[in-house]
């Protein structure tokens, strides 16, 4: 991670970056006119409607919204912070960024927590399949029936039995053993003093974030070993570290991902085990909890790569219950929530070794949408009508945490259809999230100023019809108004303004709207848009010089009324040709 990454340099970075190379290494993509088009890597889709235009660096998908740059699709689609894609999109193309910030300890302490991660888990690997103390982790793997290709591709190992091997292991290299202890590697002794090592005699899962880094370590007792039996607990992970939160990562996130992606739907299991033998079996669009309830944080994550998904629950009263508890966290992070119910006694481990990949898939296929599971299990048909507004006003207050406007209708449609009410009813309740109301803010149209923006960026007439019009003077919003002044000022000295750097400063759902115009632009002919382009753009400078002389219109009107209060013919007169002179000018 480095620090701010200076313009110069990220105008390096996207200029050298190809947007057809970059997105054709992800995206089928072929050739049709000045655009390359395919599948969007986004949502599942069968007609291609994904667009990427090589000259102007952008792309955009006509079907889900999505577009941008070429940082913005990467940011996307890898789900990484902005500046570990511009750092890799960087070395990709030979461009060479300023030096991190060596002053800021912070960072310097972060990176080698991170790198000590690492080190501990490659030590764990060599562990489990060189030393002849491993054999009973590598039987019961066997016995699990976890292959070594699947074990290496979860980064699995084995701690020693040993009280102090890894403290040993890291002070003979040299390594602080404060950041083990930071990390939850080591432990210190209250007793006698020194350290010694947290995991001991166990099975090692790595838990990295969604780019792959370890952030911490869960762990299983293996039988015929110092760690089984007795009073010794059967799972030991990680605590709370400066990388590591309970609740906020996926276990096998990182390796799900592109699965993810390509199903256009992820699978939520509980354990370990159950992502491995599922991964076993073929199936890779799986993630786990980590042994507790689905969190928001979590579920946040997910929706980077998919809106759809399954989580397994238990066939039992217990399980049931889980499913519905789980609701409300779903609805709040906008996601299409499904349950697939197991037989009594099994977990998806026991399941889908005993049953195979087949069975497995015909369960989730019959996987029963959340929010109907719900509504089915609180409202029957005997259900009186107290009942039914008892459930209507709980149901009411779990849509009010649904952000998207879009998603909240499509919601509040099923959930009154299978109340049996009309929609008005579930938007009328009174019930607040988060100091919100339940029902959401309408969406708005771009204002004048981003669509000047817009029409500016894709076509050069816009621009100098703008400039004929003095109209970047009219602009109030400063980002819109640097942005106008930046293509004006381009045009003026004859070089070609370039949409993609300036994408890269708009927010994401700007700079898609934008991205969608400028490739409509390049896949429409015709001189009827020369009318059209002339009409939206006279009307936007009228409506900012109209904004901008309303406090001069408003006080001229209030002139008139006091005159004509006072019978002065000629002050009201006088304040006529004013007004309408303020008029003319706003409408020139």
């Amino acid at each position: 991670m480095r620090g701010r990454i200076p313009e110069d340099v990220l105008l390096q970075v996207r200029e050298r970056a190809n947007i057809v190379e970059v997105v054709g290494a992800h995206v089928g993509l072929r050739r049709v006119g000045r655009n390359h088009v395919g599948l969007c890597p986004f949502h599942a889709e069968k007609t291609p409607s994904f667009t990427v235009n090589e000259d102007r660096g952008i792309f955009h998908c006509f079907g889900c919204g999505a577009g941008g740059n070429v940082f913005s699709f990467l940011t996307r689609l890898e789900a990484l912070p902005f500046p570990e894609i511009v750092e890799r999109l960087a070395r990709r193309y030979g461009v060479t960024l300023p030096e991190r910030d060596e002053d800021d300890p912070a960072l310097r302490q972060r990176e080698g927590l991170f790198r000590l991660n690492e080190q501990a888990a490659r030590f764990f690997q060599r562990v489990l399949w060189d030393s002849t103390a491993a054999a009973p982790a590598r039987a019961y793997l066997e016995e699990r029936g976890i292959g070594r290709e699947v074990s290496e591709r979860f980064l699995l190992g084995y701690a020693p039995a040993g009280s102090d091997v890894l403290v040993r292991k890291l002070r003979a290299g040299g390594r602080f053993l404060e950041s083990a202890v930071q990390l939850g590697l080591v432990a210190e002794r209250r007793d006698k003093g020194g350290h010694y090592d947290r995991f001991r005699a166990r099975l090692m899962f790595p838990i990295t974030d969604s780019s792959g880094r370890v952030v911490g370590f869960g762990s299983r007792s293996v039988p015929g070993t110092p760690s089984a039996g007795g009073d010794l607990p059967k799972y030991i992970n990680s605590p709370e570290t400066p990388l590591y939160r309970k609740g906020a990562h996926l276990y096998g996130l990182a390796l799900a991902r592109d699965a993810i992606r390509r199903a256009d739907r992820a699978l939520v299991v509980e354990g370990y085990f159950d992502v491995l033998a599922l991964a076993q079996a073929g199936i890779g669009h799986v993630v786990a909890s980590l042994g507790t309830a689905l969190t928001l944080a979590q579920l946040q994550v997910l929706k980077r790569f998919t809106r759809n998904v399954i989580a397994f629950f238990d066939g039992d009263a217990a399980g049931q219950a889980a499913a519905e508890k789980s609701l409300p966290t779903f609805l709040e992070a906008g996601l299409w929530g499904h349950a697939a119910f197991l037989p009594a006694g099994d977990d998806p481990d026991t399941f889908v070794r005993r049953e195979g990949q087949d069975a497995a898939l015909a369960l989730l296929a019959r996987a029963t949408p959340l929010l109907e599971f719900y509504l089915d299990r609180a409202v029957v048909p005997t259900s009186t009508p107290a009942e039914r507004a008892q459930v209507a006003q709980r149901v009411a207050g779990w849509l009010g945490k649904i952000g998207d406007p879009f998603e909240y209708d499509i919601t509040v449609r099923r959930a009154a259809e299978h109340l049996g009410l009309g929609e008005e009813m579930l938007r009328r309740q009174p019930v607040r999230a988060a100091g919100r109301p339940a029902t959401p803010a309408t969406t708005k149209a771009p204002g004048p100023e981003a669509l000047l923006v817009e029409l500016m960026l894709a076509n050069p007439a816009a621009i100098a019809r703008v400039d004929a019009g003095d109209g970047v003077a009219l602009f109030t919003d400063p980002l819109f108004r640097s942005l106008a002044d930046e293509i004006v000022a381009t045009a003026r000295r004859g070089d070609p303004v370039d949409p993609a750097t300036l994408l890269s400063r708009l927010d994401d759902a700007t700079a898609a709207r934008i991205a969608g115009r400028l490739l409509e632009d390049t896949t429409t002919d015709g001189d009827g848009r020369d009318v059209t382009l002339t009409k939206l753009v006279d009307d936007c400078l009228a409506k900012l010089r109209a904004d901008a002389t309303l406090p001069v219109r408003q006080a001229l009107l209030r002139r008139i009324r006091v005159a004509e209060m006072d019978g002065d013919v000629a002050a009201v007169e006088e304040a006529q040709r004013e007004l309408e002179q303020v008029k003319r000018s706003a409408a020139r």
